[in-house]
């Protein structure tokens, strides 16, 4: 930013506030210079760079509409003005900025520039062409012609097909012209022609332009090549391409392996010739020999090999005997490497209807394992057993008695502890060789969990993971699954302990959050949740921000093969799934914290606004689910559900769950508002609509669906008395009574044998209905006149003949004894929950005939002791928590 001497000196105190970070200090600058020059824009704009760093947000867009309206020009306000935009995510009021000084000064290429990346910040493809048209026209420069067909692309990918022709059209001309210089601009022609199937055009501009040649140095546009040769069946040519980059540039090219079977499966199926077979048998031997003389063993000529004689095999082909015996030499020399079990799993599956085959075959596996002396070897072995073992696990080689397992665990367990003095001098960053076996003892825990119900089982798992873990403290996986272990378990404490250590951040906090999240609200550590949920937020705010300069960048330097994949990942972000749910859970505890007596509910419901909480159908359904589900380690077949999906409380939260919240909190706002914006009979309809869709009831818990149901009835039942409608209103209270009476049937005492998240979710829940009950219990108080204590009085002598008082103060009494049941099931696991629980659930275990025989030693006792202790205090903190919540509303209840 130019500026002359005496106006730097007066603003450098307040630049250098800003670039330290010290916006108060920024601000008071601020103050004393308007003082003197109230209509100083340059500064209003740095006021308002100060406000938004300051979070006061409403306050830095009022001041950017205030300079807008004078029209600046001078490089130094709108730079000024457009960074506090920017950071305010306010992308369409710089449009308005730079539009403005483009007008004002029609010959300035750069305001021109600066009003298109504008556009391409708020995502106005429209707006782009028409700006990227205007350059080219005003300052006759190429790239701003390609700006324009880019823009029209887009234009195209979002629905407009006649976009797509003149974009083309466009771009023939200019390759008629000469105009095409640059592989990238080659690549938006490609690009244009693939959106729209055209790929006989697409791989004719490859194939006979000299820039299509240049192209191909680039191993992206290669790829590209390969599938529209495959596209358009030139398998031979297919078969040249990927032979040429096998031998020539990377043995391990796993997508031209590919491309190269797919075309010898076509050739053959074409005319039944067996040269291409042949030919791809001698190109896997030769690159077999080629990689075993080179210096480094590569794994993909004889990953092809395996991939081959699979192929071979689901079609008669070859015989099971040569596929295992391919198997079995890729596991000798590649056995001891973690990626191994992957690699082998799809090729072994159709073991798992043969028991006496898969033995034969885990026999096979185990002679490769050749004892020595030596360390390096040694260590080979531990890896090569724990592969086999998870093949074990693969192939349903293991039993599922809980005795028979136990042995099993006690046997990984073992190999686990003559692992680790091989890990002596591992980096602290680094796993121990042995944790898989632990991994897998886990999981076999978790099975015998499922299977017979019994917690202990989960315990024990997680008192395992825990020893592992700390031995090898960065142990991603063993984190995972104690977290859900730990879920399940219904312990909240641990897992923000865990999260701490884990490093999560960026896009992971979209995709890998959920671990820590998905309905941990039941388990009642608000605020460490919330801590955890408003950090998670960082990365929605970071895609406002950073993306879109990531697409100007893009048209700066001409890459527009990136343009696509920028904005469909700030798409995705926008529509995040995660965000909805994240939300919707802050939503929910901001509403638990305010919600201790009924007027503060209904006073927090008027102040807070939901409209970020959608709730219609094509806002639901056009969310986009980023999680991560398959970061989890799995040894379950494809056709089975994983690992992942069986150690989790319950189903994960989604688009329904979110649309189900949605509604009830949008309702309760709705009911509370002081003036009538919204229709509350139309979104009354539409939520008891969507609570009796057939999959709605299966995509949420029990739990959740009866408040969805006891919600919307009250509901009904409040319209209904204020449209004088009073046998509606009779059925919807009893319909309401007669929900609330069923689900406290399933609100159960804590026990020994079923602690667990399920018990914590029914109880909290149980709490959140009664606290949104209130809220609409109040409203048809009001409704009937019962503002005070007299009137109230005046309704129990009316009851005895009005049969809507009678079933209102019936429904008042049954909500009462609900929340008792609640304050009674919560001080049972109180006092069940004290320090001495831990001795007993550790004489429990470790006396009953389900103990892992590792646990009766005295050192893993101990560690076993300390574990229970932390679980035992989380149960008490998370009912301590609940009870306390119940005790106050229960306290005003009856004053």
């Amino acid at each position: 930013m130019v500026l002359d001497y005496a106006t730097e000196k007066k603003l450098r105190p307040l630049y250098e506030a800003l670039d330290e970070g010290q916006n108060k200090i920024a601000l008071q600058y601020t103050a004393k210079l308007l003082k003197k020059n109230p209509d100083w824009p340059l500064v209003k704009a740095l006021k308002a760079l100060a406000l938004t760093r300051s979070g006061k947000e409403e306050e830095a867009t009022e001041l950017c509409q205030q300079i807008k309206k004078v029209i600046p020009t001078d490089d130094a306000t709108l730079q000024a003005t457009t960074m506090a935009l920017k950071e305010l995510g306010k992308h369409s009021i710089i449009v308005e900025f730079y539009e403005a000084a483009a007008n004002s000064q029609p010959k300035n290429e750069e305001f021109a520039n600066h009003w298109f990346m504008a556009m391409v910040r708020n995502n106005d493809f429209k707006g782009q062409q028409a700006a990227a048209v205007k350059l080219h026209r005003q300052f006759k420069q190429n790239k701003y012609l390609f700006w324009a067909i880019m823009s029209l692309a887009l234009q195209g990918q979002n629905g407009n097909k006649l976009s797509y022709v003149l974009a083309e059209r466009m771009m023939a001309k200019a390759l008629e012209e000469k105009k095409l210089e640059e592989v990238e601009q080659l690549r938006l022609y490609l690009l244009i022609l693939l959106d729209q199937k055209k790929s006989k055009e697409a791989l004719s501009l490859l194939l006979d332009t000299p820039l299509g040649h240049t192209a191909l140095r680039d191993p992206e546009v290669r790829q590209i090549k390969s599938e529209l040769l495959r596209d358009n069946k030139r398998w031979s040519d297919v078969i040249v391409m990927s032979k040429e980059a096998l031998e020539k540039e990377n043995a391990d090219d796993w997508f031209n392996w590919l491309a190269y079977f797919d075309a010898v499966d076509a050739m053959m199926n074409e005319d039944g010739k067996s040269d291409a077979l042949k030919n791809a048998e001698l190109l896997v031997d030769d690159m077999k020999n080629a990689v075993l003389q080179s210096k480094d063993l590569k794994r993909g000529p004889f990953l092809a090999e395996l991939e081959l004689s699979h192929r071979l095999h689901k079609i008669g082909k070859r015989d099971k005997s040569v596929l295992l015996g391919h198997v079995v030499s890729y596991f000798k020399r590649f056995g001891a490497k973690n990626c191994c079990y992957e690699d082998i799993q799809s090729y072994i599956l159709f073991l798992r209807s043969d028991p006496q085959a898969s033995k034969e075959f885990i026999q096979s596996l185990r002679s490769t394992i050749e004892s020595s002396q030596h360390v390096s070897s040694q260590t080979k072995n531990v890896q090569k057993s724990a592969n086999i073992r998870k093949v074990e696990y693969l192939l349903n080689l293991y039993p599922c008695d809980t005795q028979s397992t136990l042995a099993i665990i006690h046997d990984l367990w073992l190999e686990y502890q003559e692992a680790l003095p091989l890990g002596n001098d591992l980096e602290k960053t680094e796993m121990q060789y042995g944790d898989d076996f632990v991994i897998l003892s886990a999981q076999l825990l978790v099975d015998l969990y499922n299977q017979y119900k019994q917690p202990s089982h989960l315990i024990q798992a997680a008192s395992l993971l825990e020893i592992a873990l700390g031995n090898s403290i960065h142990n991603f996986q063993i984190k995972l699954i104690l977290v859900r272990i730990y879920a399940m378990l219904g312990v909240s404490k641990r897992p923000f302990e865990i999260f701490s250590t884990m490093e999560i951040k960026q896009i992971q906090l979209d995709t890998m959050i959920h671990y820590f999240t998905d309905r941990f609200i039941s388990l009642c550590s608000s605020s460490e949740l919330e801590n955890m949920l408003h950090s998670s937020l960082s990365i929605y705010k970071s895609n406002e921000v950073e993306t879109p300069e990531m697409l100007v960048k893009a048209y700066q330097y001409g890459t527009y093969s990136k343009i696509q994949e920028f904005i469909e990942f700030r798409r995705r972000l926008d529509s995040s799934l995660q965000h909805d749910i994240t939300k919707v859970e802050l939503m929910r505890l901001s509403s638990m914290r305010s919600s201790f007596m009924v007027k503060y509910a209904i006073q927090f419901f008027q102040e807070r606004s939901m409209s970020e909480l959608h709730y219609d159908e094509p806002s639901v359904s056009s969310r986009s689910d980023n999680r991560d589900f398959k970061v989890m380690i799995n040894c379950n077949p494809e056709d089975q559900p994983s690992f992942e999906s069986t150690c989790k409380p319950t189903k994960s939260t989604n688009s329904k769950w979110v649309q189900l919240l949605s509604y009830i909190l949008n309702i309760l706002s709705i009911i509370c508002e002081t003036k009538e914006v919204r229709n509350l009979s139309s979104v009354s309809t539409q939520f008891e609509q969507c609570l009796n869709e057939s999959d709605m009831r299966s995509q949420v818990t029990g739990s959740e669906y009866f408040m969805g149901c006891y919600l919307s009835k009250l509901t009904q039942a409040l319209l209904s008395i204020k449209e004088k409608k009073q046998e509606v209103a009779i059925e919807k209270l009893k319909d309401a009574i007669k929900l609330l009476q069923e689900h406290d049937t399933h609100l159960i005492v804590f026990t020994d044998s079923n602690i667990g998240w399920s018990n914590f979710h029914r109880v909290s829940i149980s709490l959140e209905t009664f606290n949104y009950g209130s809220v609409i219990i109040e409203m048809i108080n009001r409704s009937l006149g019962l503002n005070s204590k007299d009137a109230r009085r005046r309704a129990v002598e009316k009851a005895k003949t009005d049969p809507l008082m009678a079933a209102f103060l019936e429904l008042q009494a049954e909500t009462k004894k609900s929340l008792e049941k609640v304050q009674s099931v919560c001080k049972s696991a109180k006092e069940m929950f004290r320090p001495q629980f831990q001795k007993k659930i550790c004489k429990q275990i470790l006396d009953s005939d389900s103990v892992l025989a590792c646990l009766r030693v005295k050192d893993i006792q101990n560690m076993f002791n300390n574990h229970v202790r932390v679980m035992v205090q989380s149960w008490n903190q998370s009912i301590s928590e609940i009870l306390e919540e119940t005790d106050s509303r229960i306290q005003k209840l009856q004053q």
